[in-house]
């Protein structure tokens, strides 16, 4: 009689094994050198690279870009094409939740919008990056940072994006990233880099 391999315990394996990948993957992109990078260019340059995939991928897309750049922000120490990434994530989810709230927006005066402003604190400093698209509920706020957790419809999400962010900022750069939301209202993201690194 053949017997049945065990099965108990493997949730939890395969999680822990999919966590290790990305912890993988943000080590090697730890290897990659720091340099003294303009925040608000890096921020300008994510942010037309994200807009313009965005209406490649749909020509119909349009969303209002509001800017909020701090004049004279000191240069800081990152590695720029990783907090680049981690910037093309944030404006290309607020692109998604804006068109997906027009889409089902039964008030024609809705105008999608996305917002950035960068503030510099001496210590630090903030990137906020707002849209006023579908939200996120509060059960699931606290499970976005997880890695292969999405929202989105199969095949239109990895679920890494976010994760991958999380870890860029928090452990790479040694700064936080929080998210504030009200379904049906807006979603706002707040990243804080730290200019002496604390590494998480």
């Amino acid at each position: 009689m053949r017997r049945r391999p065990r099965t108990d315990g493997l949730p939890t394996a395969r999680t822990a094994l999919r966590t290790g990948c990305v912890r993988v993957l943000v080590f090697c992109n730890s290897c990659r050198h720091q340099a003294d990078a303009d925040l608000n260019a890096l921020v300008e340059e994510a942010l037309n690279l994200a807009y313009h995939g965005a209406r490649a991928q749909d020509q119909s897309f349009n969303v209002t870009l509001e800017r909020d750049l701090a004049p004279g922000t000191t240069p800081i120490e990152v590695v720029p094409q990783d907090i680049t990434r981690v910037f093309l994530n944030l404006f290309g989810n607020g692109f998604y939740a804006t068109r997906k709230r027009r889409l089902g927006a039964e008030d024609a005066a809705y105008r999608p919008t996305l917002s950035i402003s960068t503030r510099d604190l001496g210590e630090a400093v903030e990137v906020r990056v707002r849209d006023n698209g579908t939200g996120i509920p509060p059960e699931v706020r606290g499970k976005l940072f997880q890695p292969f957790f999405t929202t989105k419809p199969t095949g239109e999400g990895t679920g890494l994006g976010l994760s991958i962010s999380y870890d860029i900022v928090t452990q790479q750069h040694g700064g936080t990233i929080e998210v504030e939301s009200e379904p049906g209202s807006f979603t706002e993201f707040t990243v804080r880099l730290p200019r002496s690194r604390r590494t998480a």
